[in-house]
């Protein structure tokens, strides 16, 4: 680039920072049709999903745990639109919601229909036909398959919890040893053909016996079996979704279901970047995330939850080397839950959080994220800010996640353009070019003024 920029090194050098940026890739991750093809594991080191055709597949969630009880067709469809449009890739739904303080296993759906007989899981509500303009043939589980069906029209892949238990276990009131396994097979049945679906076991609890585990062990065994014919995992693609302050890993990292690990914060996402470097760490490696954090707009927690907290959350996650699902409060039960409301959910679907979520992933997309892996030691010094380097080692990235200024090593980044330095700014994607100090091996940079956040560029990557 001609553009040029200068500060001084410790010699009173003139040390030249460009406009780094990185070229295009012509494959942008998550842009994923109807015809698509979608997520079936994980790539050969374990450290994020690929789609069927082997390519790397970019994990943009948002938590609607309510999908299938609380919006009708129609609105169902308003929301799908709108997370496709955004660039969402993932929408996490139960297809039960069991938590009783939003009604639980026995809540009707927007149609008035339950899941179960005498709410049992072994014994699924089901009626001939699926018109939905007869109410006596559209059941519950029509409309689940309907809304699945628009969410693949859509590009979006359905994380599908299959009971969401709940942080109380309200769940395990019906789920049980003596029924999981029906239940499972009873869902890998209805859904084999579907293939845009990721199975999300558990639902916001931790599974500290043996008899829940059991449960999970049977509800993974009965999807499988009913999926492949045997009990064959690698052809299914499962997680579990645990409470606040808790991964998967704890109960399930060796299970032979369990493709990747779920970390949950809730509350305490300041933890983000330790937690997914916990489970970065363990073996066999296995891709992890975060399946839940702090929602924006919600007044459950004593702090505010703004479009900086939701930026935050995200790079926090996939700078460590996992994956990122957003939450807002008002749209993940579609405004039922008025304890904890603050807008109509049709509105909080436009969010800032959300829009700035959109951002990230071109921002990401644009560099081939998945050539870039976790790497504090780029960092000089003790700070919030993470950092990603390219495996070439000719690029990284850095997250400054509030004011201040941010120092790197520069020995950490090789070739030809290792002083090139661009500011992003996450809100917008708007690259600027960097001045930094220079000091020793080290450079600095300051936040630019009237900026919360935002992304440090160094080197440049080749796609």
């Amino acid at each position: 680039m001609s553009d040029r920029v200068g500060t001084r090194d410790r010699h009173g050098n003139l040390w030249r920072c460009g406009l780094g940026v990185f070229l295009l890739a012509t494959f942008l991750v998550g842009t994923q049709s109807a015809s698509a093809s979608w997520p079936i594991g994980a790539d050969s080191t374990g450290r994020y999903l690929v789609d069927g055709d082997g390519k790397p597949f970019f994990w943009l969630g948002d938590t609607a745990w309510m999908l299938f009880q609380q919006p009708n067709r129609e609105d169902a469809e308003h929301y799908l639109a709108a997370r496709a449009r955004q660039g969402f890739t993932v929408i996490q739904a139960a297809a039960v919601m069991g938590e009783e303080r939003v009604a639980g296993t026995k809540r009707p759906n927007a149609y008035g229909d339950t899941a179960f007989l005498d709410h049992d899981p072994a014994r699924p509500r089901l009626t001939p036909g699926n018109n939905p303009n007869v109410p006596e043939e559209y059941d519950y589980w029509d409309h689940v398959d309907h809304v699945i069906d628009r969410a693949q029209a859509h590009g979006l892949v359905v994380g599908l919890l299959p009971l969401f238990v709940g942080w109380g276990g309200d769940g395990y009131k019906y789920l049980k040893t003596s029924n999981a396994y029906a239940y499972g097979k009873f869902l890998g049945e209805r859904y084999r053909t579907r293939p845009n679906i990721v199975w999300i076991l558990g639902g916001d609890n931790v599974a500290d016996t043996e008899e829940k585990r059991a449960i999970w062990n049977a509800v993974a065994k009965g999807i499988t079996e009913a999926v492949t014919g045997s009990e064959d995992y690698g052809r299914t693609l499962m997680t579990y979704h645990s409470p606040g302050g808790t991964s998967s890993s704890n109960w399930f990292h060796a299970a032979p279901w369990m493709d990747f690990n779920m970390i949950q914060t809730w509350a305490d996402y300041l933890s983000i970047p330790a937690r997914i470097a916990a489970d970065y760490k363990r073996t066999p490696p296995k891709p992890t995330g975060l399946g839940e954090g702090a929602y924006e707009n919600g007044n459950q927690y004593k702090f505010t939850v703004d479009a900086l907290a939701i930026r935050k959350q995200a790079y926090w996650s996939y700078l460590s080397g996992g994956y990122h699902t957003y939450g807002n409060t008002d749209v993940w039960n579609f405004s039922s839950y008025k304890a904890e409301a603050s807008q109509d959910w049709k509105l909080a679907l436009d969010s800032p959080g959300a829009e700035h979520l959109g951002v990230l992933k071109k921002v990401l997309g644009s560099m081939e994220w998945w050539k870039f892996v976790p790497d504090p030691s780029i960092l000089a010094g003790e700070s919030r800010n993470v950092a990603m380097g390219s495996t070439q080692g000719d690029a990284a990235l850095i997250y400054l996640s509030g004011l201040g200024n941010v120092s790197f090593r520069m020995d950490q980044i090789t070739g030809p353009h290792s002083r090139q330095a661009t500011w992003i700014d996450p809100r917008t994607g708007e690259r600027t070019q960097a001045v930094g100090i220079v000091h020793e091996m080290t450079a600095s940079f300051a936040l630019p003024s009237g900026w919360e956040d935002g992304l440090l560029l160094l080197g440049r990557s080749q796609p």
